[in-house]
């Protein structure tokens, strides 16, 4: 698997941007050397690929389009009836060597990692920050952890998901490489008001 590059390379600048008085509303940052594997199948046969799953991640599979699973330091999500994004550390070696041959031909298996680029926002004003373009309502009271949301920001197709991390507001954001330069513009546009960090990418 070659190294991933960012597709921010040229519009990311690390610090703090827009109001600079009082802490920061809001801090993000890209995160690098991400695992993304898809995992997909058929009717009829899925549920059989799902449980193999299960066994390898020891967890188990989500079972609607709205809330992951998370189990440490990975979250899966299932995306479409019979197809599941796997998310996790470059390192997760589990997800790494995942392919056909681990289920059999009724089963497809694509690392889509250098396909996404994933956002990280957090702080106090993340889900107004987030609100400003995402038609979801991500208050905590029907957004809570784990629920995610595939839809649009700014006319961008995004996958957004309230990471479990207690106490905290903590977003990951999985947009595609192509949109990414356009999805970061408006992100630190919109951030600006709040008072933002824009931290390393980690």
């Amino acid at each position: 698997m070659s190294d991933q590059r960012s597709a921010l390379v040229a519009v990311y600048r690390p610090g703090r941007i827009g109001t600079r008085v009082g802490t920061a509303g809001v801090a993000i940052h890209e995160r690098l050397g991400r695992t993304l594997v898809q995992v997909s199948g058929w009717p009829g046969t899925f549920d059989a690929t799902c449980r193999k799953l299960e066994a390898l991640c020891s967890c188990r599979m989500p079972h609607d389009g709205r809330t992951a699973v998370s189990e440490g330091v990975r979250s899966i999500f299932r995306v479409a009836p019979e197809r599941l994004w796997l998310a996790g550390p470059e390192g997760d070696e589990t997800l790494r060597r995942l392919d056909e041959s681990t289920f059999g031909s009724d089963t497809v298996v694509t690392d889509i990692g250098h396909s996404r680029t994933v956002v990280r926002v957090t702080g106090t004003g993340a889900r107004e920050l987030l609100n400003r373009g995402l038609p979801v309502d991500l208050d905590v009271s029907v957004f809570p952890a784990d629920a995610f949301a595939q839809s649009v920001i700014h006319h961008i197709p995004v996958l957004v998901h309230g990471v479990p991390v207690a106490g905290e507001n903590v977003f990951d954001v999985y947009v595609t490489s192509d949109y990414a330069v356009s999805f970061w513009e408006w992100l630190t546009e919109a951030a600006q008001s709040f008072g933002c960090e824009v931290g390393k990418p980690e």
